[in-house]
């Protein structure tokens, strides 16, 4: 799979590893990183920052980069899903039984293999973004809590989708978490000014935040095709009369009815709100639960509201829900939670989630059904059995120490 992606990307130019490139060699030449576009006119949308990371990049043949980036994505993908799950568990993954291994293995990259096989076919970058937030939960884990927040903070620089993250150390009251976030962010801010200068660096995040962020908000349709999965687009493809998917030359839109601008944007603004609110009412409710609910089910539920709070969120972005699914693999097959609707859920999000590819359905009914919203239902019905499962597995704690207290008196009287 590996070769074959490598060999498509080399061959048609239209991976990301080359648009990193051409932002990086644009940075160094102090040029525009955003309005010069790669041989295959694609642009670069992310913060200077991570073209700043690509500059050792610019030495290699651009066929060398696009083998290494997928290499590099493969391993930090096997990285970051064992690391999550050592920490987690408190168990080296590989100490683990070899068919608790496979089943844990096999079932999580299943439930994300569309997701990732597109990622590794277009070489993103979310398995580095991934990487290094599972590295900043893992020294969190280790008590190292200043460091947690910088890598985290540094993977939110790289790219805005694990923002949320804030969220829920906000509400835990993290103080230290949220002092490395502020010493990463402003080191990914200010490190390509040693690169380009104070004011170089200065106009190119003023116009990302122009050309980028606020471009792609709620009520603008920009960027709002199928290929957009994120609640932001799914209003706009509603409430606008913007173009949905195209299909044999035809342009297709599912428009409920048409809204004004000014409401669409108001809609998709307070959906990110109800994400930031899920988050906090999440690390609030289990606060008290056991670990494995209350720190990494809430870091699982995060996960899993990420595409839903981006403004952009491509089907290859969905890469990083693979910690989600590998939690709720954990709880169905080790942890045995045999609630009927936990297990529901988690299925309804793999057929909603993955079953909709053209593979499976055709390209017509695929685009069709995304367009409609079926991987945003997907994405929720995940996020559903995560909070299910909280509830759950919090009740059965309950009933276990109110067992345990029952029969603290009897013992007393017997002795």
């Amino acid at each position: 799979m590996v070769t074959t992606c490598c060999v498509q990307q080399i061959a048609r130019r239209d991976g990301d590893p080359e648009v990193f490139v051409t932002a990086a060699r644009s940075l160094l030449q102090g040029r525009d990183i955003y309005l010069i576009p790669s041989q295959h006119a694609r642009f670069y949308y992310y913060p200077p920052f991570f073209a700043c990371l690509n500059i050792p990049l610019t030495l290699l043949p651009i066929s060398v980069v696009i083998v290494l980036w997928a290499l590099a994505s493969v391993a930090l993908l096997g990285w970051s899903m064992t690391t999550f799950y050592s920490s987690m568990t408190g168990r080296p993954f590989f100490s683990l039984p070899i068919k608790t291994r496979w089943v844990l293995s096999f079932f999580s990259i299943l439930l994300t293999a569309r997701f990732i096989f597109l990622h590794l076919r277009f070489g993103q970058a979310n398995i580095f973004v991934l990487a290094l937030t599972v590295l900043g939960l893992k020294w969190l884990n280790s008590k190292q809590q200043v460091r947690a927040g910088v890598a985290i903070a540094l993977s939110i620089v790289v790219k805005l989708t694990t923002l949320p993250f804030g969220f829920w150390f906000l509400a835990r009251r993290s103080w230290r978490v949220l002092l490395g976030l502020c010493l990463g962010g402003l080191l990914g801010l200010m490190l390509p000014a040693l690169v380009v200068g104070v004011r170089q660096d200065i106009s190119y995040h003023r116009e990302w935040v122009a050309t980028v962020a606020l471009a792609n908000q709620a009520g603008t349709g920009n960027w709002a095709n199928s290929g957009n999965v994120s609640l932001r687009a799914q209003v706009d493809r509603f409430f606008i009369k913007t173009d949905a998917f195209e299909y044999h030359g035809r342009l297709y839109r599912v428009t409920l009815v048409e809204l004004p601008p000014v409401v669409v944007r108001l809609i998709g603004q307070l959906l990110m709100l109800g994400v930031a609110l899920a988050i906090v009412l999440y690390a609030v409710r289990f606060r008290h639960a056991p670990e494995l609910v209350a720190q990494w089910g809430g870091f699982a539920f995060v996960f899993s509201l990420i595409p839903n709070f981006s403004p952009v969120a491509e089907i290859p972005h969905l890469v990083i829900l693979l910690p989600a699914y590998l939690y709720v693999v954990h709880l169905w097959y080790v942890e045995q939670l045999k609630d009927r609707i936990f297990r529901r859920l988690v299925v309804l999000s793999f057929v909603f989630a993955t079953l909709t590819t053209n593979t499976i359905v055709g390209m017509y009914l695929s685009r069709l059904l995304t367009s409609w919203g079926c991987i945003n239902l997907g994405l929720l019905l995940l996020s559903a059995a995560i909070f299910r499962a909280a509830t759950c597995l919090r009740r059965e704690r309950r009933g276990t120490d109110d067992a345990r207290l029952a029969r603290a008196p009897d013992a007393a009287t017997t002795a």
